[in-house]
């Protein structure tokens, strides 16, 4: 009996586990997508200053995620999103907002992507 209820607490915790780390990477999705948003739109207002701000804070939330939630999804993910987000930051430097955009769109579909990812982990 006593192996029977170690049982349901083992997987009670692992439920838990994938259950909160799940939430984590839909929450950072939504963080991200909502960073990807604001760059976008001030670069249509051609506000890069306010494009960069939003991209670096991005990509530093990348930066986090990949070192805190690395047991959940793999950190190529996080990396990648980061290097679209880095990309598109360098661009902008460069005065180059059409390919800003592409690496901006480049990085939704990533975001798209790690939320469905972590949709299906539960």
């Amino acid at each position: 009996m006593k192996r029977i209820y170690a049982c349901l607490c083992i997987v009670a915790v692992l439920l838990g586990v994938a259950f909160y780390s799940s939430w984590r990477v839909q929450k950072f999705a939504e963080d991200i997508s909502d960073d990807i948003d604001d760059a976008m739109e001030a670069i249509r207002d051609e506000d890069l200053p306010s494009a960069r701000q939003a991209l670096a804070e991005g990509a530093e939330l990348c930066d986090k995620m990949r070192e805190g939630m690395n047991h959940l999804l793999r950190t190529q993910d996080f990396t990648e999103l980061e290097a679209a987000l880095r990309a598109a930051d360098g661009h902008l430097e460069l005065s180059a907002p059409e390919e800003a955009f592409g690496e901006l769109r480049r990085a939704q579909v990533q975001v798209e992507t790690l939320e469905w990812l972590s949709r299906r982990l539960v």
